[in-house]
């Protein structure tokens, strides 16, 4: 990890995780490539889908990224916001809080990309598995 929003999107994470007793995650490099890359390809396409501009699926994007899963899921947001902000949002979304909470997990990465052009557009990928 290399920048501040890094750690924090780990910390909040594992906040919540903790909160209903559950491991916390680690951070996986190559979880974060496949979050790059979808949040690069999706700012490229100007929009915001599991689905990515060619139609790649998130299993596709995780084993382009080198990472061999047993497990693998992911949350997006659109929200200027930092880490302390985005969990919760996912927190109230039953979809995504199943994947923050999923026991099975032990290992995330992300990435976040702001709309130089529309300040208001900040995307959030956030990639979790187990290999």
């Amino acid at each position: 990890m290399d920048a501040i929003w890094q750690s924090d999107i780990l910390f909040h994470v594992n906040a919540a995780r903790a909160a209903q007793g559950l491991a916390p995650l680690q951070w996986n490099a190559r979880l974060a490539e496949a979050a790059t890359a979808h949040a690069a390809d999706l700012q490229r396409c100007a929009k915001l889908a599991h689905e990515g501009c060619d139609g790649n699926q998130l299993p596709q994007r995780a084993a382009r990224a080198g990472y061999a899963f047993r497990r693998i899921s992911e949350n997006l947001a659109l929200c200027p916001c930092d880490a302390a902000a985005v969990v919760p949002l996912w927190l109230n979304s039953e979809g995504h809080r199943r994947n923050l909470l999923d026991p099975n997990v032990t290992e995330l990465g992300a990435d976040t990309r702001l709309d130089e052009a529309d300040l208001r557009r900040q995307q959030w990928v956030l990639v979790m598995g187990r290999q």
